[in-house]
C-alpha cells in the first residue's frame, strides 16, 4: 500500500467532511465550533479508510457524534452523515483504487 496515496485520501477526505459538516450545521442553523466538526471529520475519516467495514463504523460513529457535538435536530444528521460517507467513498475509490 502506497503511504503517500493513503496520507492524501485521509486528508482531503478529513477537509472535505469538515467542510460538508459545517456547511449543513450552517443551514441548519446550528451553532456548532469548526474545531468539533473537524475533529469529528477526521477520526471518521481515519476510520472510513479501513478496509472492509470501515465505512459502515465510521458513518455509525458520524451519527453518534453529530447528534452530541451540533446538538441538531435528526434530518441534519442524516444529510451530513450520507454527504460524508459519499466523500469518503470517493475518496477510497479515486485515490486508493478499492473498497
Amino acid at each position: 500500500m502506497d503511504v503517500t496515496a493513503l496520507t492524501a485520501a485521509f486528508v482531503i477526505a478529513t477537509v472535505l467532511s469538515a467542510f460538508w459538516l459545517w456547511a449543513v450545521t450552517r443551514w441548519s442553523a446550528s451553532a456548532t465550533p469548526f474545531v468539533d466538526l473537524f475533529l469529528t471529520a477526521g477520526l471518521c475519516a481515519g476510520l472510513a479508510l479501513l478496509p472492509g467495514m470501515g465505512l459502515v463504523l465510521a458513518a455509525i460513529f458520524m451519527a453518534l457524534l453529530t447528534t452530541r457535538v451540533s446538538g441538531t435536530d435528526t434530518w441534519p444528521a442524516v444529510v451530513m452523515v450520507v454527504g460524508s460517507a459519499v466523500i469518503w467513498l470517493a475518496a477510497k475509490v479515486l485515490l486508493l483504487g478499492w473498497l
